[in-house]
């Protein structure tokens, strides 16, 4: 079966600018605001994104640094559970602590960091052939191994669940300022 990765990875990149279009276009007030007491405010949402998928994609290493990993058919259910539980929006915990956002972090600087993250990952697809692009080379926390292009299916699905939630918690915002 080929793959249509680079389509995937353009539908990506089409909704990660529009998400950095409508956050740029919103003050700072409103990116760091917390509607809900204890919920995260939409600049560390999109940090929790982009940090998620640095985790996911194992820290950017080199291509041969990374090892192909057996997926069993735990790891095939888990990875279709995860898509399940994103595009349904059923709330959970970020899996993994490296993927939580850290604070302090400017809009542009978490820009900067998940633009390099696309760009070696955009770099690593164009130099891998079909076979590569099957390979099992990045590890989600829950999903457990996966290969490139269920990375971007994850990807695609993650953002929409965190647009969803943005939205939300602009209405909010909005709320709080019309009373």
């Amino acid at each position: 079966m080929e793959s249509n990765i680079g389509q995937k990875i353009e539908e990506f990149e089409k909704k990660r600018a529009e998400l950095f279009e409508m956050v740029e276009s919103l003050s700072v007030e409103t990116i760091s605001a917390r509607p809900i007491e204890g919920k995260w405010s939409i600049l560390e949402i999109v940090e929790h994104l982009a940090n998620a998928e640095a985790d996911v994609l194992g820290g950017l290493p080199e291509y041969d640094q990374l090892a192909g990993k057996r997926q069993s058919l735990k790891d095939g259910l888990m990875y279709r559970i995860v898509l399940f539980v994103l595009r349904v929006g059923i709330p959970v915990k970020a899996p993994s602590k490296k993927a939580l956002p850290e604070g302090g972090r400017s809009l542009a600087e978490i820009r900067l960091k998940w633009d390099k993250s696309q760009e070696w990952f955009k770099d690593l697809v164009a130099d891998l052939d079909e076979s590569g692009l099957q390979r099992a080379v990045f590890y989600h926390p829950v999903a457990g191994p996966i290969n490139p292009e269920q990375a971007v299916v994850m990807s695609i699905a993650h953002i929409d669940t965190h647009r969803r939630q943005i939205a939300k918690r602009l209405d909010l915002i909005e709320g709080e300022r019309a009373s």
